[in-house]
């Protein structure tokens, strides 16, 4: 029935869109691709929504299981952690809380297996999630 409604000629390099005897037709079928238009657009409105949402949820979880885990650090941990953090070297830590290398690594392998990490790369990502 579109067909009927419209037909584009061309002829002599010239193109012309014939609408036909059906303008009520064409009316029709602007009408309702434009409702499908409103339509795909609100639904990829909601889509997006929702997926802001989940993140915004998940990004605060992590949080929250970050900041558990640190409540399990000792007083001596959470200052090599805020050391650490603060982009200390292993030699500045050793010589700021006045302990042994051999203390340090201990206390470094007991944070990361509390935060279920492996590397202060990792760490300093985790922190920033």
């Amino acid at each position: 029935m579109s067909s009927i409604a419209i037909s584009i000629r061309s002829s002599d390099g010239e193109v012309r869109l014939i609408l036909g005897e059906y303008p009520f037709v064409i009316f029709l079928l602007v009408m309702i691709s434009s409702f499908l238009v409103i339509v795909y657009i609100q639904t990829n409105k909601r889509k997006i929504t929702n997926l802001s949402n989940q993140i915004k949820n998940q990004s605060s979880n992590k949080g929250q299981e970050v900041d558990s885990l640190l409540n399990e650090l000792t007083i001596r941990q959470k200052e090599v952690y805020d050391l650490i953090i603060a982009g200390k070297t292993n030699k500045e830590i050793i010589a700021e809380l006045f302990i042994e290398q051999s203390t340090l690594k201990s206390h470094i392998n007991q944070i990361y297996r509390k935060l279920k990490i492996k590397s202060r790369r990792e760490l300093k990502s985790k922190l920033k999630n």
